[in-house]
C-alpha cells in the first residue's frame, strides 16, 4: 500500500477519475446522499489530495484544506474507504494519516471536520470533540469536530 497526496494541479487525469468515481460511489449511491460534490475547493490553492492505493487501485481518499474554504481552520473532507475494505482497521490508520499529513500541512493550526453524526464516537478516539449542535446535511445528521496538536493522542 502506498499513500500520495498532491494538489490538484499535480493529479493525473486518471487519478481525479478515480477520485470522482469514489466519491460519488461512496456519497451518491452508498448513502443516497444527492448534492454537488464538484464544488470547486478541490481546485483552490493548497487544497490537498490525500490517496491510498493497494495494487494500483485507489482504496482511501480524503482531501485536506486550508482554514478559510470550510472551516476557521484547515479541514479533512470526503473522508472515504471503499466498502470492501471497512472493518478491517485500515480505515483507523487512514485517518490517522490524513490528521498527521494535515498537521504537517499547518503545524499551527487545529482541524475541524464536518463529521456525519454516527462516526462522531470514531473520531473522539483521535482526540477530536465535537464544537457544534448535531445539523442535517445532505439528509444526513453531522456535527462539527475540532482536533488541537496539543491533545492529539498519536503526536
Amino acid at each position: 500500500m502506498n499513500y500520495l497526496c498532491l494538489p490538484f494541479n499535480e493529479l493525473t487525469c486518471l487519478q481525479l477519475y478515480e477520485i470522482l468515481h469514489l466519491r460519488s460511489e461512496t456519497f451518491v449511491l452508498e448513502q443516497t446522499c444527492i448534492y454537488q460534490d464538484i464544488d470547486y475547493k478541490d481546485i483552490q490553492d493548497d487544497v490537498h489530495h490525500l490517496m491510498l492505493y493497494e495494487h494500483e487501485k485507489l482504496i482511501a481518499y480524503a482531501r485536506l484544506l486550508p482554514q478559510g474554504l470550510s472551516f476557521n481552520t484547515p479541514s479533512i473532507g470526503r473522508i472515504l474507504l471503499v466498502q470492501s475494505m471497512r472493518g478491517s482497521g485500515l480505515g483507523r490508520k487512514f485517518i490517522q494519516e490524513c490528521v498527521d499529513r494535515t498537521f504537517l500541512l499547518w503545524p499551527k493550526c487545529d482541524i475541524t471536520i464536518g463529521a456525519q453524526s454516527h462516526l462522531s464516537r470514531l473520531y473522539r478516539t483521535f482526540g477530536f470533540t465535537e464544537v457544534s449542535k448535531h445539523y442535517l446535511e445532505d439528509g444526513i445528521m453531522h456535527v462539527d469536530m475540532c482536533i488541537s496538536k496539543n491533545t492529539a493522542p498519536s503526536l
